[in-house]
């Protein structure tokens, strides 16, 4: 009997030093590190700088198991709500002033203050993040609308250097007269009508006072009555000749190289092509004016905001991932790819020619430079492009911001 004690003693020591030597193993074996990172932008040039982004995060995070979500025709809201593994959203701007409002992201301001992204940025990186005093977005990357000119080809065709906005409605209306067609190259989301707008409503209109009427109904945004001043403008050179239905085009890669080797005259282009400037002969246009009250406010596009969700579980990478994607490395990186970042000190390095102005661009942007789109709901976005279109083809009834707006909350 005392034999059987002995041996069953032995086998319980036996069995706790094993779960004891266990227990140790799995304390000392460190956790996967996991971050999951949802996409929901759909043009070609966002994604490209996506995914030049994550596979750089992958070589300096090699530890980190990430995993990267398209959204394929989803609901963002239900893709990022209760029980999602989300720890980044990727998406537009609409996109996160829509979830923030509905208590959905996290506010960054902390991050903001921490990374002295207000001190290291342009002005309009800040703006593109920020709803209502609060950051619930940090902006990946921004492109300027630029209106361009091939100077050689100017020379050929005696048409004025374009250096004020007088010279370039002057160069509009000889294009026009000439049946010459202008190729628009912008990013994937924004149409050609939205696009020049932006050039005229962005000039015009207060884009904070916009975003404050976010979805505020008919009543709110009929008082903004700047915005029918716009649609005046745009028929003022529609009536003058200067611009008409057929005056612009679709534009892609093939346009700019076109522009490039001296066959087209003029475009307009987003900077994320910037590379293609390189040509001493590439000018921006309207941009000699030494009078500040006839410079032009330069439309800057950012459809790639960065977010975290409320319910997101890996909270340090997810600061780890944010802190990747502001530091100067990594915007240093882009710029040697060809790109202007929204860093200041990476694109110091930016000197001379097209590239140069663009980055002056950056640097005098402000919260009226966001594109107007971006502080808009979806349906009256459409209206209003309905309307443009109507005035292009020469139809003008002086009410079109009442009835964009009516069109929308009908």
């Amino acid at each position: 009997m005392l034999y059987k004690k002995r041996v069953l003693t032995i086998f319980l020591l036996i069995i706790l030093n094993f779960n004891i030597a266990s227990c140790s193993f799995r304390k000392d074996t460190p956790k996967e590190k996991q971050l999951n990172i949802y996409v929901d932008v759909k043009d070609k040039e966002s994604l490209n700088i996506v995914k030049i982004i994550t596979d750089e995060y992958k070589k300096s995070n090699s530890k980190v198991k990430l995993t990267v979500n398209n959204a394929i025709g989803g609901n963002i809201e239900e893709d990022i709500s209760k029980g999602s593994e989300q720890d980044i959203v990727i998406t537009s701007r609409n996109n996160m002033i829509k979830l923030s409002r509905k208590g959905l992201l996290n506010d960054l301001g902390s991050q903001y203050d921490e990374n002295k992204v207000s001190e290291k940025y342009y002005r309009i990186m800040n703006a593109y993040g920020r709803f209502e005093d609060k950051y619930y977005g940090m902006s990946l990357i921004p492109f300027t609308i630029e209106i361009l000119y091939n100077k050689s080809v100017f020379a050929k065709l005696n048409l004025t250097t374009p250096s004020t906005i007088n010279d370039l409605r002057e160069v509009l209306k000889k294009l026009n007269d000439a049946g010459t067609r202008i190729p628009v190259i912008l990013t994937d989301d924004i149409d050609i009508n939205s696009g020049l707008a932006s050039v005229v409503i962005n000039n015009r209109v207060s884009i904070r006072k916009l975003e404050s009427m976010f979805d505020s109904g008919p009543a709110a945004y009929k008082s903004l009555t700047e915005m029918q001043q716009a649609f005046d403008t745009i028929y003022g050179l529609v009536s003058s000749g200067n611009i008409n239905k057929n005056t612009f085009e679709i534009g892609n890669e093939a346009s700019i190289e076109k522009f490039s080797k001296g066959d087209i005259p003029l475009i307009v282009c987003s900077s994320y092509y910037s590379n293609y400037f390189k040509d001493n002969n590439i000018m921006i246009a309207a941009d000699s004016s030494n009078d500040p009250s006839t410079k032009m406010n330069i439309p800057i596009i950012s459809n790639a905001i960065i977010c975290t969700p409320i319910n997101g579980k890996n909270g340090e990478e997810m600061g780890n991932f944010l802190k990747f994607i502001i530091s100067e490395e990594l915007n240093k990186k882009l710029v040697e790819k060809g790109f202007i970042t929204g860093n200041k000190k990476a694109n110091s390095n930016i000197v001379g020619g097209a590239k140069a102005s663009i980055v002056k661009h950056l640097e005098n942007s402000s919260d009226d430079s966001i594109v107007y789109v971006y502080n808009i709901p979806d349906k009256l976005r459409s209206s209003i492009t309905s309307k443009i279109d109507q005035i292009l083809n020469g139809k003008h009834t002086g009410k079109e911001w009442q009835e964009a707006v009516d069109e929308a909350y009908k």
